[in-house]
């Protein structure tokens, strides 16, 4: 069997234990298609922190798409301060808010074609606004989403657009809607960009690189 195969017959096993880890028994609620996509466009470039600091901060101000619509485009870059490019997000962003008032009575439309044709939405966005505002099964891959699967050992890719074309290929469509969350929440709490806590690993045994560091000298598992 091909080494990816190998790795990829463990996709249910991964991705169930991974949502016991961090899901339990409660159900995953949807957020507010409006916040997802602003904060969505915020996030390009920027780190997770700056994200939620930003997005608090601008949804305080401007809470749905028709003030947004309205908001002086000097202000926004004010209010986006501390995510990358400011500047070229605050016009996006204003442009956004009037495409929604004008075009959809102020809400988020909820296919990706319509999603893609907003200013700054690329697919990337527009899944994951499909994802977490809508319930709707779509790869959003992010670099959680990009890390985690490769370190996996599903396939070896080199950008998230060649994670996507892999991920649609091998992935069961049930768990589209869910990848993009607990490989969010495993990166943040295991699975680390420079040093992956493998040893603390729940899904280490169809992993990988997990298989690989644990024939490491001196590894240890934890208890």
């Amino acid at each position: 069997m091909e080494k990816a195969q190998h790795w990829q017959q463990y996709i249910p096993q991964v991705l169930d234990t991974l949502a016991g880890t961090y899901f339990g028994k409660g159900s995953v609620e949807l957020e507010d298609p409006y916040q997802v996509l602003i904060a969505t466009v915020i996030s390009q470039r920027t780190r997770e922190e700056q994200t939620t600091k930003v997005s608090n901060r601008l949804f305080a101000r401007y809470p749905d798409a028709t003030s947004l619509a309205d908001a002086p485009v000097a202000e926004l870059e004010k209010l986006l301060y501390g995510s990358s490019y400011p500047e070229v997000k605050a016009p996006r962003i204003k442009e956004i808010g009037r495409i929604l008032r004008d075009n959809f009575g102020g809400k988020v439309p909820n296919t990706i074609d319509e999603l893609l044709a907003l200013p700054g939405v690329g697919r990337k966005t527009a899944n994951c606004v499909l994802v977490y505002a809508f319930g709707i099964p779509a790869l959003c891959i992010d670099v959680h989403v990009h890390r985690i699967t490769n370190r996996l050992g599903w396939y070896q890719t080199k950008t998230p657009e060649q994670t996507e074309k892999a991920l649609e290929k091998i992935l069961p469509n049930p768990y589209w809607f869910t990848i993009n969350r607990l490989m969010v929440q495993h990166g943040r709490a295991i699975c680390l960009p420079s040093v992956p806590q493998c040893q603390k690993c729940p899904v280490r045994q169809w992993c990988e690189t997990g298989n690989a560091r644990a024939q490491e000298p001196g590894f240890k598992a934890a208890d």
